[in-house]
């Protein structure tokens, strides 16, 4: 029997490597506008833990196996959890300093974060740091 060429197991690596990549959860993004895109310095980028489970915003169910991060603008959000877990974020229209917004508990234009979850007292607890610092900015521990 005649062993695969080269470019018949080449094409059958790209592939998988295709389908695991087409597979990986949470790839897509929630936007909480509509319309045209938005500039990084506009919108708050918040992406989901490893530990975080489905989330619901705005009455809007993310599953966890869909949806890794939301794009926020300013306002007033409250993401709940499967587990009754909930945490409220504010988004000010205009930038602010890190430590007031921080001691506030509110997220800053163009900055990313990490939402985190795990149990606290024996209950499920969400938690917000920034992606680059690890400082917590928002917690309900």
């Amino acid at each position: 029997m005649r062993s695969m060429s080269y470019k018949t197991r080449l094409v059958l690596i790209l592939g998988a490597v295709v389908l695991a990549a087409c597979a990986e959860k949470g790839e897509n993004v929630y936007r909480t506008w509509v319309g045209p895109d938005r500039s990084n310095m506009a919108i708050v980028t918040l992406q989901f833990g490893p530990d975080v489970k489905d989330v619901t915003i705005r009455d809007r169910e993310l599953r966890r196996s869909d949806y890794g991060t939301i794009q926020l603008v300013p306002g007033k959000y409250t993401l709940h959890e499967r587990d009754d877990a909930n945490i409220g974020i504010t988004i000010r229209p205009v930038l602010v300093d890190a430590s007031r917004a921080r001691a506030r508990g509110e997220l800053i234009l163009g900055h990313t974060y990490v939402l985190h979850a795990g149990k606290s007292d024996g209950k499920r607890a969400l938690w917000i740091e920034d992606a680059r610092s690890g400082e917590v900015f928002i917690d309900t521990r």
